[in-house]
């Protein structure tokens, strides 16, 4: 229910001109799920990576812009064409065959 809340106040943040107050709120809500995600042992490792890199790249974001509005906007994209969010060739948990 409350990524349905966080979606949908993403999709009218551009029309609505969101108050920097508004995005931190969002913000603050999405990094909650982001890190309960992670935290959750019984998720699927790949589950665990996306959110521990969404966490970081949202992060980054922030510490670039100093802007909750901007970095709501970044999160708020399609990951996976993102390449950080594929498993890379060496990392512990990665999927990918080698035939």
């Amino acid at each position: 229910m409350r990524l349905l809340f966080l979606i949908l106040l993403f999709s009218t943040l551009p029309a609505r001109a969101a108050t920097e107050a508004e995005c931190q709120q969002a913000f603050v809500e999405w990094m909650l799920s982001q890190q309960q995600q992670f935290s959750d042992r019984k998720a699927s490792k790949m589950v665990r990576r996306n959110a521990e890199r969404a966490i970081d790249q949202a992060r980054g974001e922030y510490a670039k812009q100093e802007s909750f509005c901007q970095a709501m906007a970044l999160v708020s994209r399609d990951q996976t064409a993102d390449p950080r969010f594929k498993p890379r060739t060496g990392e512990i948990h990665d999927f990918t065959s080698r035939r």
